[in-house]
């Protein structure tokens, strides 16, 4: 073979070899040689799947439109746990008295109305705590002063027919004439003073209560505590005033209503027929025993300061003397300075010989424990 057969030959060899490694690489690339990849087709940009026309699911699937938050269901109202019975008698025992704070105002005294010897009575007004104009008498006795206070609390007395100073007018003028300076209150509703609620006779009460401290700061009273006298009513609101103000000297309790007003209840409705009246008596101790007890001034005794004189006649018909036998037995198991006079066969209000003792035995009681003699004074 010559030369150039030979190179020929191995020219082809070679150029055989490179076809079948380019036949080999096609197979395995799927792609032509020499054929540039093909462009990869630009996938149109998604085509902005226009955002969501706001409509559809999808259209702003807005936000979920808020699920209202659950109505604040209200927390249960005070069902659930039952609210506790109201107190009857909320505001109006004695401990709920005590916490009130009197004096407030001023006591006026107005046009002269009267005059006896040795004394001059005049009207007066004040304010009681609870916010009523009230009305009343004083009785000034003849002289400079200062004298020493008492204060007379009335029996009750229908108010169509009431006078100022009815059943207190004789106490009264026995203490001005002999230097007392004597005031007496009407009550509310009594004496062109303003009405307000009495339930339980609370009401007189709070009227008695706050005259204490404006009579204390009248320029002609003598300073220090007080002295207080009651007939029948007027006697069992002293007995009140015991159990709730310290500023009592001595008190003399004249036939008093019985200060446990269980008792009084059932007095006044046999009294009154079966109808004694719910602006005073809003329910019958039957409903509610343990308010009834409460309320009564007989419960609080032991808070008596002051020395406790009792006058009462044991033929008296509009109130057992029971009721003041009650009073001084619980006063003495107290501890408490008390004396108790029984008139044989008096009535609720004593006369003749009777009657000037109970005033002679009064006077004697209020001089000794309220009066300061001056050394110049008979």
């Amino acid at each position: 073979m010559s030369m150039f057969s030979h190179r020929w030959f191995a020219s082809a060899r070679y150029l055989l070899l490179i076809l079948l490694s380019l036949a080999m690489l096609v197979a395995c690339t799927g792609q032509p040689v020499g054929s540039a990849p093909p462009a990869p087709t630009a996938t149109a940009a998604p085509t902005a799947t226009a955002a969501p026309t706001a409509t559809a699911a999808l259209t702003a699937t807005a936000a979920p439109t808020t699920t209202p938050a659950p109505t604040a269901t209200a927390a249960p109202t005070a069902t659930a746990a039952p609210s506790a019975t109201p107190d009857p008698v909320a505001g109006l025992t004695i401990p709920d008295l005590r916490a009130l704070s009197y004096g407030a105002g001023e006591l006026v005294i107005g046009e002269r109305y009267a005059s006896g010897p040795g004394y001059t009575t005049y009207r007066i007004t004040y304010p009681s705590v609870d916010g009523l104009r009230l009305t009343g008498l004083l009785h000034l006795p003849d002289g400079t002063g200062p004298f020493p206070v008492l204060i007379a609390n009335r029996g009750y007395i229908a108010p169509e027919r009431y006078q100022p100073g009815m059943d207190s007018r004789v106490f009264s003028d026995y203490a001005a004439q002999r230097g007392y300076l004597v005031v007496a209150p009407d009550y509310r509703g009594y004496g062109g003073g303003d009405t307000g609620p009495n339930a339980f006779y609370t009401g007189y009460y709070l009227d008695v209560l706050s005259l204490i401290p404006l009579v204390q700061r009248l320029p002609m009273a003598r300073e220090g505590k007080v002295g207080m006298w009651g007939h029948s009513r007027g006697a069992s609101i002293t007995v009140a005033a015991l159990t709730i103000s310290d500023q009592l000297a001595a008190a003399v309790v004249y036939a008093p209503a019985p200060a446990d007003l269980a008792v009084d209840y059932a007095r006044r409705f046999a009294q009154s027929g079966g109808d004694p009246g719910t602006e005073t008596w809003p329910f019958p101790p039957e409903r509610d025993p343990d308010a009834y007890r409460r309320v009564s001034p007989l419960t609080y005794l032991g808070a008596t300061q002051a020395p406790v004189m009792l006058h009462h006649g044991t033929a008296d018909t509009t109130v057992a003397s029971s009721a003041s036998i009650a009073i001084a037995e619980t006063l003495r198991a107290a501890g408490k300075d008390v004396t108790l006079h029984l008139y044989e066969g008096g009535p609720h209000t004593l006369s003749g010989a009777q009657e000037r003792l109970y005033l002679e035995r009064s006077l004697a009681f209020f001089d000794q424990h309220l009066r300061v003699l001056d050394p110049n004074e008979n």
